[in-house]
């Protein structure tokens, strides 16, 4: 059979050619996707003692909270953003009216994007001490209103949902996401987590070899990149022991995302596997307004196997572009070609 230019055999085979090229998964361009991270918003919540208030002598700051989660919604389809997680330090003391400040800011992406939060040392454990008025410690059990305000029930309706450790309570959970043609897992767990928890978040991922695994939780860098050893009343792991429990046993874990300490840091270590898990901190609660907004976000593409990180203020709509604030990460995403 002679087939020409002007065959109508031609542009069937052409047609055929594409469509053949089209399912292959490796040659198509992989559209950017975005996850915004949310450092420690204690200071937005602080109303039992008014710490921050008194600090900044600027009032009432949970409208930073709120800007950070509008802002978020507004430029979900600008960024692609497929995921929001918390650090944890959600509030600052477990009192109920800063987790129903906390409750407001969230249920904006109600609907909108996907979010999950890890608690952090000042969520859980609130005790007053005698030194004065306002001195208090926190994480000396694991006692939170937490579950009251973010319950488990609400959560296991959503597709993202994936389980948590306790089958009553939301403090230690998993959630999925899929952006680019890849599977996401999100594991997040309490400040702190007990050995119980860890057996189940190996399990976890585990059984699920095609994720590629985000861990979240509070305390677990500090900001001399080295991993945190030890601190808390509370029984558990911190940084060092879930590094050797947990995060470099499975070769799927690419990155820990975590609060709790003051700055910025990143460490990139090699797991077992040999696969590289970039461990980032980011905590701005330390700077004016009790961090004024400023939030980080990552957007991942695929087409270069690259993760962009950005340090953004959405409420002085301005970016920070030192050094630890904006960098670039390596992360195999894409076959290559």
């Amino acid at each position: 059979m002679n087939i020409t230019l002007r065959s109508p055999f031609f542009f069937i085979f052409i047609t055929c050619l594409l469509g053949l090229f089209a399912a292959i998964p490796h040659l198509q361009a992989a559209d950017p996707f975005t996850i915004v991270v949310l450092p420690d918003t204690q200071g937005y919540c602080d109303t039992r003692h008014k710490q921050a208030a008194r600090k900044w002598n600027n009032g009432d700051l949970r409208r930073y909270f709120f800007k950070q989660t509008e802002w978020t919604r507004d430029n979900k389809e600008r960024l692609n953003i497929s995921f929001l997680v918390h650090e944890g330090d959600i509030v600052q003391t477990d009192y109920p009216e800063e987790w129903a400040i906390a409750k407001k800011a969230m249920s904006t992406l109600d609907g909108k994007v996907p979010y999950c939060m890890c608690l952090g040392n000042h969520d859980i454990g609130y005790q007053k001490t005698d030194k004065d008025e306002n001195s208090y410690t926190t994480a000396v059990n694991r006692s939170t209103h937490f579950n009251e305000y973010f319950p488990r029930e609400k959560f296991a309706k959503r597709s993202e949902f994936g389980g948590t450790f306790d089958k009553s309570r939301h403090d230690n959970s998993w959630y999925h996401f899929t952006a680019a043609g890849m599977k996401f897992m999100i594991v997040a767990l309490e400040c702190k987590p007990r050995d119980e928890v860890l057996e189940w978040a190996n399990q976890v991922v585990k059984e699920h070899p095609d994720h590629r695994v985000i861990l979240l939780t509070h305390s677990y860098l500090n900001a001399n990149k080295t991993r945190t050893k030890g601190s808390f009343k509370i029984e558990g792991n911190l940084g060092e022991q879930m590094w050797e429990k947990f995060v470099k046993k499975h070769k799927n874990i690419f990155m820990v995302l975590c609060g709790h300490v003051l700055g910025e840091a990143l460490l990139s270590s090699t797991g077992d596997h040999g696969n590289q898990v970039h461990q980032i901190l980011s905590d701005y609660q330390g700077l004016n307004n009790g961090g004024e907004s400023w939030l980080r976000y990552m957007t991942f593409q695929p087409d270069s196997n690259k993760i962009e990180v950005f340090t953004y203020n959405p409420d002085l709509k301005k970016f920070d572009e030192k050094p630890s604030s904006r960098f670039d990460l390596n992360y195999p995403m894409l076959p290559s070609k």
